[in-house]
């Protein structure tokens, strides 16, 4: 009887301990596929980051998109700013109501931020031309960095680089204060008109700017806008 029972309790233990192989087997199973799997989605999303990078990079050059390596930023954010910068971005339509030189006033005032710092002139219109296709003639995307545009590549690894966004919103608002500063003294006096400053012609932007770089620089805005601009 005393041996029955010890079979019987042997035969017990090798089925938990069986069990418990078997489940242990399924659990580190799952383990390892789960991190398959992570591995695998990191990897196509790493992937997915490095294909979009020049759109990234560009957009963000041209105050279109945020830089995803910024600190403090949580993965959704991250996600967000290569979801919405990662991509092809044509030239913003102006309404010629509201700028009847229809001026991307963001993009000419990161032109000028450029100018002021490099002495490189970048042609706006060079740049809008740049934007008016996703891809080459031969059918390959339209990349900054692809060896056709050579202009447009300097200026965004100058940007990217540097990191110089907030740097030419500043310049931007700086320009935005000057203007209505010299609107506000001729306030009533009928010499000058005032006007939204995303209305102004390119040509009061570069006096603006000539101004903000050189304090000797005589700031006349009223002749210009008698010219016609």
């Amino acid at each position: 009887m005393k041996l029955r029972k010890k079979k019987l309790a042997l035969i017990v233990c090798s089925v938990v301990v069986l069990a418990g192989v078997v489940t242990g087997g399924v659990l580190v199973h799952r383990h390892n596929e789960q991190r398959r799997m992570e591995i695998m989605l990191e990897a196509e999303i790493q992937a997915h980051r490095k294909s979009v990078a020049p759109y990234i990079r560009l957009n963000y050059a041209f105050g279109m998109g945020s830089d995803p390596s910024e600190e403090g930023l949580t993965e959704w954010e991250i996600e967000h700013i290569y979801t919405g910068g990662g991509r092809y971005k044509p030239p913003r339509e102006i309404d010629f109501e509201k700028n009847r030189w229809g001026l991307d006033i963001g993009k000419y005032i990161f032109l000028l931020f450029y100018e002021r710092e490099t002495g490189i002139v970048l042609s706006y219109d060079l740049v809008i031309d740049y934007f008016s296709e996703e891809f080459e003639a031969d059918g390959s995307l339209r990349l900054y960095n692809n060896g056709k545009h050579p202009e447009i590549q300097a200026f965004v690894e100058w940007m990217w680089e540097g990191r110089w966004q907030r740097e030419a919103r500043i310049h931007r608002e700086r320009l935005s204060e000057m203007y209505w500063d010299y609107a506000f003294a001729r306030r009533g006096d009928g010499t000058f008109e005032r006007q939204i400053f995303y209305q102004l012609s390119p040509q009061m932007l570069d006096a603006l700017a000539r101004a903000e770089a050189d304090p000797d620089y005589v700031l006349d805005l009223t002749s210009i806008q008698q010219a016609g601009y």
